[in-house]
Protein backbone atom coordinates (compact mmCIF):
# COMPACT_ATOMS: atom_id res chain seq x y z
CA UNK A 1 0.00 0.00 0.00
CA UNK A 2 1.34 3.41 -0.94
CA UNK A 3 1.25 6.23 1.61
CA UNK A 4 1.44 9.65 -0.05
CA UNK A 5 2.59 12.81 1.72
CA UNK A 6 -0.98 14.15 1.57
CA UNK A 7 -2.35 11.03 3.27
CA UNK A 8 0.28 11.18 6.01
CA UNK A 9 -0.51 14.85 6.63
CA UNK A 10 -4.18 13.94 6.91
CA UNK A 11 -3.29 11.23 9.47
CA UNK A 12 -1.21 13.72 11.44
CA UNK A 13 -4.11 16.17 11.44
CA UNK A 14 -6.53 13.40 12.46
CA UNK A 15 -4.55 12.78 15.66
CA UNK A 16 -4.32 16.51 16.35
CA UNK A 17 -8.10 16.74 16.19
CA UNK A 18 -8.53 14.21 19.02
CA UNK A 19 -8.82 16.61 21.93
CA UNK A 20 -7.91 14.22 24.75
CA UNK A 21 -4.53 13.12 23.30
CA UNK A 22 -2.39 15.71 25.20
CA UNK A 23 -4.03 14.70 28.50
CA UNK A 24 -3.58 11.03 27.63
CA UNK A 25 0.16 11.49 27.05
CA UNK A 26 0.44 13.37 30.33
CA UNK A 27 -1.24 10.48 32.18
CA UNK A 28 1.14 7.99 30.52
CA UNK A 29 4.15 9.96 31.72
CA UNK A 30 2.66 10.11 35.23
CA UNK A 31 1.85 6.39 35.64
CA UNK A 32 5.12 5.20 34.05
CA UNK A 33 7.46 7.86 35.42
CA UNK A 34 8.87 8.24 31.89
CA UNK A 35 9.76 11.58 30.33
CA UNK A 36 8.71 11.13 26.71
CA UNK A 37 5.42 9.81 25.26
CA UNK A 38 4.02 9.99 21.73
CA UNK A 39 1.38 8.86 19.29
CA UNK A 40 3.13 7.85 16.08
CA UNK A 41 2.18 7.09 12.48
CA UNK A 42 4.26 4.20 11.13
CA UNK A 43 4.42 3.01 7.52
CA UNK A 44 7.01 0.82 5.75
CA UNK A 45 9.10 3.91 5.03
CA UNK A 46 7.97 6.57 7.53
CA UNK A 47 7.96 7.12 11.31
CA UNK A 48 6.18 10.36 12.22
CA UNK A 49 5.39 11.76 15.65
CA UNK A 50 1.73 12.88 15.50
CA UNK A 51 1.50 14.16 19.08
CA UNK A 52 4.30 14.43 21.65
CA UNK A 53 4.87 15.04 25.37
CA UNK A 54 8.59 15.64 25.92
CA UNK A 55 9.70 16.31 29.49
CA UNK A 56 13.32 15.22 28.91
CA UNK A 57 14.22 17.27 25.82
CA UNK A 58 14.46 14.21 23.58
CA UNK A 59 14.18 16.69 20.72
CA UNK A 60 11.13 15.50 18.79
CA UNK A 61 8.05 17.64 18.15
CA UNK A 62 4.72 16.84 16.48
CA UNK A 63 5.43 16.25 12.80
CA UNK A 64 9.01 15.22 13.54
CA UNK A 65 10.42 12.08 11.95
CA UNK A 66 12.90 9.30 12.74
CA UNK A 67 14.36 6.84 10.24
CA UNK A 68 11.80 4.05 10.45
CA UNK A 69 14.43 1.28 10.32
CA UNK A 70 16.01 2.60 13.54
CA UNK A 71 12.79 2.23 15.55
CA UNK A 72 11.19 -0.64 17.46
CA UNK A 73 7.85 0.62 16.15
CA UNK A 74 8.88 -0.73 12.75
CA UNK A 75 9.10 -4.22 14.28
CA UNK A 76 5.71 -3.75 15.94
CA UNK A 77 4.28 -2.90 12.52
CA UNK A 78 5.40 -6.37 11.39
CA UNK A 79 4.28 -8.52 14.34
CA UNK A 80 1.55 -6.20 15.80
CA UNK A 81 2.41 -7.04 19.40
CA UNK A 82 3.36 -4.69 22.24
CA UNK A 83 7.01 -4.32 23.28
CA UNK A 84 7.67 -3.67 27.00
CA UNK A 85 11.19 -3.16 28.38
CA UNK A 86 11.65 -2.25 32.05
CA UNK A 87 15.44 -2.30 31.99
CA UNK A 88 17.29 -2.55 28.69
CA UNK A 89 20.57 -3.63 30.33
CA UNK A 90 18.90 -6.64 31.94
CA UNK A 91 16.59 -7.59 29.04
CA UNK A 92 17.99 -10.66 27.23
CA UNK A 93 16.21 -9.82 23.95
CA UNK A 94 16.91 -6.08 23.69
CA UNK A 95 20.10 -5.38 25.67
CA UNK A 96 22.13 -5.58 22.44
CA UNK A 97 19.41 -4.18 20.14
CA UNK A 98 20.45 -1.26 17.94
CA UNK A 99 17.47 0.99 18.83
CA UNK A 100 18.16 1.37 22.60
CA UNK A 101 21.87 1.77 21.88
CA UNK A 102 21.26 4.41 19.19
CA UNK A 103 18.87 6.54 21.27
CA UNK A 104 20.31 5.85 24.74
CA UNK A 105 17.16 4.16 26.07
CA UNK A 106 16.90 2.19 29.31
CA UNK A 107 13.10 1.77 29.34
CA UNK A 108 10.62 1.43 26.49
CA UNK A 109 6.94 0.61 26.02
CA UNK A 110 4.96 0.66 22.76
CA UNK A 111 1.49 -0.65 21.87
CA UNK A 112 0.16 -0.98 18.32
CA UNK A 113 -2.78 1.17 17.19
CA UNK A 114 -4.82 -1.09 14.92
CA UNK A 115 -7.93 0.34 13.31
CA UNK A 116 -11.24 -1.52 13.40
CA UNK A 117 -10.83 -2.44 9.73
CA UNK A 118 -7.57 -4.23 10.54
CA UNK A 119 -5.22 -1.56 9.19
CA UNK A 120 -2.09 -0.75 11.18
CA UNK A 121 -1.93 2.97 11.99
CA UNK A 122 1.07 3.34 14.29
CA UNK A 123 1.92 3.13 17.98
CA UNK A 124 1.33 4.63 21.39
CA UNK A 125 4.78 4.66 22.96
CA UNK A 126 6.91 6.02 25.79
CA UNK A 127 10.71 6.06 26.31
CA UNK A 128 13.26 7.16 28.91
CA UNK A 129 16.97 7.05 29.61
CA UNK A 130 16.18 5.63 33.07
CA UNK A 131 14.68 2.27 34.00
CA UNK A 132 10.93 2.10 34.72
CA UNK A 133 8.47 -0.41 36.12
CA UNK A 134 6.27 -1.03 33.09
CA UNK A 135 5.37 -4.70 32.89
CA UNK A 136 2.47 -4.57 35.34
CA UNK A 137 -1.32 -4.71 35.10
CA UNK A 138 -1.93 -1.00 35.71
CA UNK A 139 0.42 0.18 32.94
CA UNK A 140 -0.52 -2.58 30.47
CA UNK A 141 -4.28 -2.03 30.96
CA UNK A 142 -3.87 1.75 30.58
CA UNK A 143 -1.91 1.43 27.30
CA UNK A 144 -4.38 -1.17 26.00
CA UNK A 145 -7.34 1.11 26.78
CA UNK A 146 -5.69 4.21 25.28
CA UNK A 147 -4.60 2.35 22.11
CA UNK A 148 -8.16 1.05 21.60
CA UNK A 149 -9.59 4.51 22.28
CA UNK A 150 -7.27 6.07 19.68
CA UNK A 151 -8.25 3.38 17.18
CA UNK A 152 -11.94 4.09 17.78
CA UNK A 153 -11.59 7.86 17.33
CA UNK A 154 -9.38 7.58 14.24
CA UNK A 155 -11.82 5.14 12.64
CA UNK A 156 -14.75 7.40 13.58
CA UNK A 157 -13.06 10.40 11.97
CA UNK A 158 -12.48 8.39 8.81
CA UNK A 159 -16.15 7.36 8.75
CA UNK A 160 -17.23 10.97 9.30
CA UNK A 161 -14.97 12.15 6.48
CA UNK A 162 -16.32 9.51 4.12
CA UNK A 163 -19.86 10.32 5.23
CA UNK A 164 -19.23 14.01 4.50
CA UNK A 165 -17.79 13.20 1.05
CA UNK A 166 -20.77 10.95 0.32
CA UNK A 167 -23.17 13.69 1.45
CA UNK A 168 -21.47 16.26 -0.80
CA UNK A 169 -21.57 13.80 -3.70
CA UNK A 170 -25.27 13.12 -3.10
CA UNK A 171 -25.97 16.87 -2.91
CA UNK A 172 -24.18 17.37 -6.24
CA UNK A 173 -26.12 14.51 -7.80
CA UNK A 174 -29.34 15.91 -6.35
CA UNK A 175 -28.56 19.31 -7.91
CA UNK A 176 -27.98 17.63 -11.27
CA UNK A 177 -31.16 15.58 -10.88
CA UNK A 178 -33.18 18.67 -9.95
CA UNK A 179 -31.87 20.45 -13.05
CA UNK A 180 -32.65 17.38 -15.18
CA UNK A 181 -36.19 17.27 -13.78
CA UNK A 182 -36.66 20.96 -14.53
CA UNK A 183 -35.47 20.36 -18.10
CA UNK A 184 -37.77 17.34 -18.33
CA UNK A 185 -40.74 19.42 -17.16
CA UNK A 186 -39.92 21.99 -19.84
CA UNK A 187 -39.56 19.26 -22.48
CA UNK A 188 -42.85 17.62 -21.48
CA UNK A 189 -44.67 20.97 -21.52
CA UNK A 190 -43.22 21.86 -24.91
CA UNK A 191 -43.91 18.42 -26.31
CA UNK A 192 -47.52 18.57 -25.10
CA UNK A 193 -47.98 22.00 -26.70
CA UNK A 194 -45.87 21.68 -29.85
CA UNK A 195 -47.02 18.16 -30.71
CA UNK A 196 -50.67 18.89 -29.99
CA UNK A 197 -50.72 22.00 -32.20
CA UNK A 198 -49.72 20.36 -35.54
CA UNK A 199 -51.89 17.31 -34.80
CA UNK A 200 -54.90 19.56 -34.17
CA UNK A 201 -54.12 21.46 -37.38
CA UNK A 202 -53.84 18.25 -39.36
CA UNK A 203 -57.15 16.98 -37.94
CA UNK A 204 -58.85 20.23 -38.96
CA UNK A 205 -57.27 20.16 -42.42
CA UNK A 206 -58.25 16.52 -42.96
CA UNK A 207 -61.85 17.47 -42.12
CA UNK A 208 -61.66 20.42 -44.54
CA UNK A 209 -60.13 18.21 -47.24
CA UNK A 210 -62.81 15.55 -46.71
CA UNK A 211 -65.49 18.22 -47.09
CA UNK A 212 -63.88 19.64 -50.28
CA UNK A 213 -63.52 16.22 -51.85
CA UNK A 214 -67.19 15.53 -51.13
CA UNK A 215 -68.34 18.51 -53.15
CA UNK A 216 -69.80 17.87 -56.58
CA UNK A 217 -67.49 20.43 -58.20
CA UNK A 218 -63.92 20.00 -56.94
CA UNK A 219 -62.08 23.22 -56.20
CA UNK A 220 -58.52 22.21 -57.04
CA UNK A 221 -57.02 25.51 -55.84
CA UNK A 222 -58.68 25.05 -52.46
CA UNK A 223 -57.51 21.42 -52.23
CA UNK A 224 -53.93 22.40 -53.11
CA UNK A 225 -53.98 25.09 -50.43
CA UNK A 226 -55.21 22.57 -47.85
CA UNK A 227 -52.49 20.10 -48.88
CA UNK A 228 -49.80 22.80 -48.51
CA UNK A 229 -51.06 23.64 -45.03
CA UNK A 230 -51.04 19.92 -44.15
CA UNK A 231 -47.45 19.63 -45.35
CA UNK A 232 -46.49 22.63 -43.19
CA UNK A 233 -48.14 21.07 -40.12
CA UNK A 234 -46.40 17.75 -40.78
CA UNK A 235 -43.08 19.60 -41.10
CA UNK A 236 -43.65 21.33 -37.75
CA UNK A 237 -44.53 17.97 -36.21
CA UNK A 238 -41.34 16.42 -37.61
CA UNK A 239 -39.21 19.35 -36.37
CA UNK A 240 -40.55 19.02 -32.84
CA UNK A 241 -39.87 15.25 -32.80
CA UNK A 242 -36.36 15.89 -34.16
CA UNK A 243 -35.67 18.54 -31.50
CA UNK A 244 -36.75 16.25 -28.67
CA UNK A 245 -34.65 13.41 -30.11
CA UNK A 246 -31.61 15.70 -30.24
CA UNK A 247 -31.99 16.52 -26.52
CA UNK A 248 -32.27 12.85 -25.57
CA UNK A 249 -29.27 11.89 -27.71
CA UNK A 250 -27.17 14.69 -26.21
CA UNK A 251 -27.96 13.38 -22.72
CA UNK A 252 -27.63 9.61 -23.28
CA UNK A 253 -24.50 9.54 -25.49
CA UNK A 254 -22.33 11.91 -23.46
CA UNK A 255 -20.59 9.08 -21.56
CA UNK A 256 -19.59 7.20 -24.71
CA UNK A 257 -17.39 9.79 -26.42
CA UNK A 258 -13.64 9.95 -25.73
CA UNK A 259 -11.57 13.12 -25.88
CA UNK A 260 -9.25 13.56 -28.85
CA UNK A 261 -7.13 16.36 -30.26
CA UNK A 262 -9.26 19.02 -31.95
CA UNK A 263 -8.08 20.43 -35.29
CA UNK A 264 -10.05 23.67 -35.48
CA UNK A 265 -9.54 24.51 -39.17
CA UNK A 266 -10.51 21.01 -40.23
CA UNK A 267 -13.74 21.07 -38.19
CA UNK A 268 -14.61 24.60 -39.36
CA UNK A 269 -14.40 23.45 -42.99
CA UNK A 270 -16.63 20.47 -42.20
CA UNK A 271 -19.24 22.67 -40.50
CA UNK A 272 -19.07 25.26 -43.31
CA UNK A 273 -19.96 22.49 -45.74
CA UNK A 274 -23.01 21.60 -43.59
CA UNK A 275 -24.04 25.28 -43.57
CA UNK A 276 -23.19 25.93 -47.22
CA UNK A 277 -26.69 27.09 -48.19
CA UNK A 278 -26.81 29.57 -45.31
CA UNK A 279 -23.29 30.83 -46.07
CA UNK A 280 -24.10 31.39 -49.73
CA UNK A 281 -27.39 33.08 -48.91
CA UNK A 282 -25.81 35.44 -46.36
CA UNK A 283 -22.44 35.92 -48.15
CA UNK A 284 -20.88 35.70 -44.68
CA UNK A 285 -17.17 35.97 -44.00
CA UNK A 286 -15.65 33.46 -41.56
CA UNK A 287 -12.29 34.22 -39.94
CA UNK A 288 -10.44 31.58 -37.92
CA UNK A 289 -7.46 32.09 -35.63
CA UNK A 290 -5.67 29.77 -33.21
CA UNK A 291 -2.56 30.22 -31.10
CA UNK A 292 0.41 28.23 -32.37
CA UNK A 293 1.04 24.87 -30.65
CA UNK A 294 -2.19 25.18 -28.65
CA UNK A 295 -3.72 21.75 -28.17
CA UNK A 296 -7.34 21.16 -27.16
CA UNK A 297 -8.53 17.65 -26.32
CA UNK A 298 -12.30 17.22 -26.34
CA UNK A 299 -14.83 14.74 -27.76
CA UNK A 300 -14.77 15.59 -31.47
CA UNK A 301 -18.48 14.88 -31.95
CA UNK A 302 -19.41 17.35 -29.21
CA UNK A 303 -17.03 20.07 -30.34
CA UNK A 304 -18.37 19.85 -33.89
CA UNK A 305 -21.93 20.11 -32.54
CA UNK A 306 -20.95 23.14 -30.43
CA UNK A 307 -19.25 24.77 -33.42
CA UNK A 308 -22.19 24.01 -35.72
CA UNK A 309 -24.80 25.46 -33.35
CA UNK A 310 -22.81 28.62 -32.58
CA UNK A 311 -21.96 29.31 -36.23
CA UNK A 312 -25.50 28.49 -37.35
CA UNK A 313 -26.84 30.88 -34.71
CA UNK A 314 -24.45 33.66 -35.78
CA UNK A 315 -25.54 33.31 -39.42
CA UNK A 316 -29.29 33.04 -38.77
CA UNK A 317 -29.39 36.10 -36.53
CA UNK A 318 -27.34 38.29 -38.84
CA UNK A 319 -27.97 41.97 -39.33
CA UNK A 320 -29.86 42.92 -42.51
CA UNK A 321 -27.78 46.10 -42.94
CA UNK A 322 -24.24 44.63 -43.07
CA UNK A 323 -22.38 41.64 -44.42
CA UNK A 324 -22.10 38.98 -41.71
CA UNK A 325 -18.62 38.58 -40.20
CA UNK A 326 -17.98 35.73 -37.76
CA UNK A 327 -14.62 35.42 -35.99
CA UNK A 328 -13.65 32.06 -34.45
CA UNK A 329 -10.65 32.01 -32.14
CA UNK A 330 -8.86 29.51 -29.92
CA UNK A 331 -6.41 30.84 -27.34
CA UNK A 332 -5.03 30.23 -23.87
CA UNK A 333 -5.95 32.58 -21.03
CA UNK A 334 -4.70 32.08 -17.45
CA UNK A 335 -3.94 28.43 -18.06
CA UNK A 336 -7.32 27.62 -19.64
CA UNK A 337 -8.35 27.32 -23.28
CA UNK A 338 -10.92 29.85 -24.53
CA UNK A 339 -12.93 29.18 -27.70
CA UNK A 340 -14.71 32.34 -28.89
CA UNK A 341 -17.35 32.92 -31.56
CA UNK A 342 -17.90 36.64 -32.23
CA UNK A 343 -20.40 38.00 -34.78
CA UNK A 344 -21.65 41.41 -35.96
CA UNK A 345 -25.29 40.37 -36.00
CA UNK A 346 -28.50 41.54 -34.37
CA UNK A 347 -27.24 41.28 -30.80
CA UNK A 348 -29.31 40.77 -27.66
CA UNK A 349 -30.55 43.16 -25.01
CA UNK A 350 -28.63 43.07 -21.71
CA UNK A 351 -31.68 41.88 -19.75
CA UNK A 352 -32.11 38.89 -22.08
CA UNK A 353 -28.55 37.60 -22.15
CA UNK A 354 -28.84 35.30 -19.12
CA UNK A 355 -31.83 33.58 -20.76
CA UNK A 356 -30.44 32.73 -24.20
CA UNK A 357 -29.37 29.24 -23.09
CA UNK A 358 -32.83 28.39 -21.74
CA UNK A 359 -34.57 25.47 -23.39
CA UNK A 360 -36.79 26.57 -26.33
CA UNK A 361 -36.15 30.27 -25.61
CA UNK A 362 -36.04 32.59 -28.66
CA UNK A 363 -35.76 36.40 -28.90
CA UNK A 364 -36.02 36.98 -32.67
CA UNK A 365 -39.21 35.40 -33.97
CA UNK A 366 -38.70 36.49 -37.58
CA UNK A 367 -36.09 33.72 -37.94
CA UNK A 368 -37.06 30.03 -38.09
CA UNK A 369 -35.79 27.98 -35.15
CA UNK A 370 -36.69 26.00 -32.07
CA UNK A 371 -34.59 27.73 -29.41
CA UNK A 372 -32.74 24.47 -28.91
CA UNK A 373 -29.22 25.04 -30.30
CA UNK A 374 -27.75 27.19 -27.53
CA UNK A 375 -29.37 25.01 -24.87
CA UNK A 376 -27.56 21.97 -26.29
CA UNK A 377 -24.28 23.91 -26.48
CA UNK A 378 -24.53 24.90 -22.81
CA UNK A 379 -25.46 21.36 -21.78
CA UNK A 380 -22.49 19.84 -23.63
CA UNK A 381 -20.08 22.41 -22.22
CA UNK A 382 -21.25 21.95 -18.63
CA UNK A 383 -21.29 18.15 -18.96
CA UNK A 384 -17.61 18.48 -19.86
CA UNK A 385 -16.95 20.63 -16.74
CA UNK A 386 -16.51 23.75 -18.88
CA UNK A 387 -17.98 27.25 -18.66
CA UNK A 388 -19.86 29.36 -21.19
CA UNK A 389 -20.14 33.14 -21.24
CA UNK A 390 -22.06 35.60 -23.43
CA UNK A 391 -21.46 39.27 -24.13
CA UNK A 392 -23.78 41.04 -26.53
CA UNK A 393 -24.69 44.56 -27.64
CA UNK A 394 -28.00 45.13 -29.38
CA UNK A 395 -27.58 45.95 -33.10
CA UNK A 396 -23.79 45.40 -32.87
CA UNK A 397 -23.24 41.71 -32.32
CA UNK A 398 -22.70 38.84 -29.89
CA UNK A 399 -19.62 37.11 -28.51
CA UNK A 400 -19.90 33.68 -26.92
CA UNK A 401 -16.87 32.28 -25.11
CA UNK A 402 -16.43 28.68 -24.00
CA UNK A 403 -13.77 28.00 -21.35
CA UNK A 404 -12.34 24.49 -21.27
Amino acid sequence: MMHTSDNLLQDLEAVRQISFVPSMLEIICQITGMGFAAVTRVTPDKWIACSVRDEVQFGLIAGGELPVATTLCNEIRDHRQPIIIDNVAQDPEYKHHHTPQLYGLQSYISFPIILKNGAFFGTLCAIDSKTAALNNKKVVDTFTMFAELLSFHLQSQDLLERSYCTTVELQNKNTILTKANQDLDSIVYTAAHDLKSPITNIEGLVAALTYSLGQENLNRAEINQILKLMQSSIKNFHTTIQDLTTIIEADTSKREEKAEEIHLLELVESVKWDLQHLLEESRAQIEVSSEENLSLHYPKKYFKSILYNLLNNALKYRSPVRTPLVRLSLKQVAGKIHFTVADNGLGIRADQQDKIFTLFKRFHNHVEGSGLGLYIVKKMVEDGQGQIQVNSILDQGTTITIIF
